[in-house]
């Protein structure tokens, strides 16, 4: 039981690194968040999905490379 929590928590830990990094944000902040969640990783963790602000593709629904949905976004603009 407790490797399968070790599991998930990894997966969550790598996708929030992941999100971190497509973010527009300066190299430090990103470093800032990164070397946080490298040392309080429950919080750290926590705190960012908290705090971090919705990216455009997060209000809009529509993922970075996925051409249809933006096909279909730049038909029909919201």
């Amino acid at each position: 039981m407790l490797t399968v929590i070790a599991i998930l928590w990894v997966l969550i830990w790598v996708l929030v690194l992941v999100d971190l990094f497509r973010r527009d944000w300066s190299t430090g902040v990103k470093l800032l968040w990164a070397v946080a969640m490298l040392v309080f990783p429950v919080v750290g963790v926590i705190v960012y999905l908290i705090v971090r602000p919705p990216s455009s593709a997060d209000m809009h629904g529509v993922r970075s490379g996925d051409t249809a949905s933006e096909q279909v976004h730049d038909r029909h603009p919201v």
